[in-house]
């Protein structure tokens, strides 16, 4: 049984020959428009539909690019008042929680003071505590 495994082991191993298989080459060729302005190529068919159309087409595209310049300029203000907004509102809160505890308090009060104060800054803690950054990664 040895001479037999040996036998096999010193035979040439010779792999099985398959023809070559030829495929053909092919050429593909892409572009892409994007935007509210079409290819040249298609601006043209469309002019030929109607000489009017690659006009109105562009001008469709300025006035496009108008409102979506005057749009952002809306956002970037927005975004600049809203927070001083938020933040004077803070203040007066806070202030006007103070003015009412002392108030409450020289009347005798005490409950009814402590109980303004919480109320107002309650608003203003949970704020910044849901603006810190967080730790999770």
């Amino acid at each position: 049984m040895t001479s037999r495994k040996a036998s096999r082991q010193n035979r040439p191993i010779t792999p099985s020959v398959q023809p070559k298989q030829r495929f053909p080459l092919s050429h593909i060729q892409q572009e892409i428009y994007s935007g509210p302005i079409p290819s040249p190529d298609i601006l043209k068919k469309f002019g030929e539909i109607d000489a009017s159309f690659p006009d109105r087409i562009m001008k469709m595209a300025e006035t496009h690019a108008v409102s979506d310049a005057k749009t952002k300029d809306r956002v970037s203000l927005s975004m600049l008042v809203i927070p001083i907004i938020g933040q004077i509102f803070t203040l007066f809160l806070g202030a006007g929680g103070i003015v009412a505890c002392v108030i409450l308090a020289k009347e005798g009060l005490t409950g009814a003071a402590i109980t303004s104060v919480i109320a107002s800054f309650s608003p203003i803690i949970i704020a910044a505590l849901k603006n810190l950054p967080s730790k999770k990664q």
